[in-house]
């Protein structure tokens, strides 16, 4: 396993330096607004560093970091993958490594830049991308722990692009997925200020099948603001709802949470 740290362009500074390469080919071309760039720039996105959070441990899952502030990272997207690597195994290294520091609950993994939409499942073209696992948060102190490890996409738990035009929620909503033991809450997000939250759970009454969890379970808490105030805390049992997509009465859940793996409001505070 390799532990060295290396210098990564962070998701802040690959924003600068397009903008900059932007307005510099507007400065060149006077002809063209500087706005007009931008705007036919959108229309596709680059590629990127997408840091994503790592999580479980019979099942790993990968959970895009998002940024309402940067059009490239206005997606949630959460992964179930299988950990791979040449002349060793990635995953149970990963784990094997979680467990010798059971008070680290953020572990990273920063993928070579790659255009996230491609993981759409609606028109997906890529199954699998390679990176390197970090213990803690890649941009905030984290070290890298092993590299050239290779994430196979399994299963596209959720994949959605935010809308600015979108509504606030109503009242908290998160989805449940997993498999297994392994079963968490992600809070849904739309529009900021917002949130994003991991946090694990155990159910405690009713059970959902593996369908139902592979595409995430919708539940709403109601009397609850979607609001950080209002947000699932670690150790706490908690009734919600399972809605029911296809438009008949919400059915009611208790569930157990457990670890929070990852809680990050500033980076959705604002558009």
């Amino acid at each position: 396993m390799n532990k060295t740290n290396h210098s990564y362009t962070g998701r802040r500074e690959f924003l600068l330096a397009g903008a900059t390469a932007t307005l510099g080919l507007a400065c060149h071309r006077p002809d063209i607004k500087a706005a007009d760039l931008i705007s036919h720039h959108s229309l596709a996105d680059p590629p990127a560093t997408h840091g994503m959070l790592l999580f479980g441990e019979n099942s790993i899952y990968l959970s895009h970091l998002p940024m309402f502030s940067m059009a490239v990272h206005r997606y949630q997207v959460i992964l179930e993958v299988t950990l791979t690597k040449a002349g060793g195994d990635a995953q149970a290294s990963y784990v094997q490594d979680r467990r010798r520091h059971p008070s680290t609950r953020i572990y990273t993994f920063v993928p070579e830049r790659f255009v996230l939409p491609d993981l759409d499942p609606t028109n997906s073209k890529i199954s699998s991308f390679k990176g390197t696992i970090f213990r803690g948060h890649f941009e905030r102190g984290g070290q890298s722990i092993n590299e050239n490890v290779v994430a196979n996409v399994t299963r596209v738990v959720h994949f959605r692009k935010f809308d600015s035009q979108a509504a606030g929620l109503p009242q908290l909503e998160y989805f449940l997925f997993g498999k297994g033991p392994d079963l968490f809450l992600a809070h849904l997000i739309t529009k900021p200020p917002d949130f994003d939250q991991v946090i694990s759970v155990k159910q405690t009454d009713m059970k959902f099948t593996d369908e139902e969890l592979s595409k995430g379970a919708p539940i709403i808490f109601p009397g609850k603001a979607n609001t950080q105030r209002q947000k699932i805390k670690p150790a706490q049992q908690v009734t919600g709802q399972v809605k029911d997509v296809g438009g008949g009465a919400p059915k009611a859940v208790k569930l157990q949470s457990g670890v929070q793996f990852y809680f990050e409001a500033g980076e959705l505070a604002s558009q």
